[in-house]
């Protein structure tokens, strides 16, 4: 899901940061300098919506040019901890489905729940 994602939507460059960053620092100055004039609070409000927003959209590109394709993985071997369960997993979308490996080592076992 993280591949598809990847390739409709890259993760931002470096250049993206950075750029990002410059903007928070000049719209936090711009606060800055509002709040030592002691403007009033229509006057700021504006401009701290904007660098919450700048701010935020920060922290979003961050987080995206963390994700990298594939498995992770260390030393050659599966990195679970990395992974959404941080452990090894082993899903199905129907109990039923998981029960068959299980009934080659065992004689009986049984499923409930909704079956489609």
């Amino acid at each position: 899901m993280v591949e598809k994602e990847l390739i409709k939507n890259p993760p931002p460059s470096e250049a993206d940061i950075e750029a990002t960053k410059a903007l928070v620092k000049e719209k936090g100055e711009a606060v800055a300098q509002l709040k030592s004039a002691k403007a009033g609070k229509a006057e700021i409000t504006a401009p701290v919506a904007e660098l919450n927003k700048a701010k935020e959209n920060l922290s979003r590109l961050e987080e995206r040019s963390k994700l990298k394709p594939g498995i992770p993985q260390k030393d050659g071997k599966i990195h679970y901890s990395q992974d959404i369960f941080a452990c090894q997993a082993f899903l199905t979308v129907s109990g039923q489905l998981q029960v068959e490996t299980y009934a080659c080592a065992v004689s009986s076992v049984y499923t409930f729940g909704p079956t489609f």
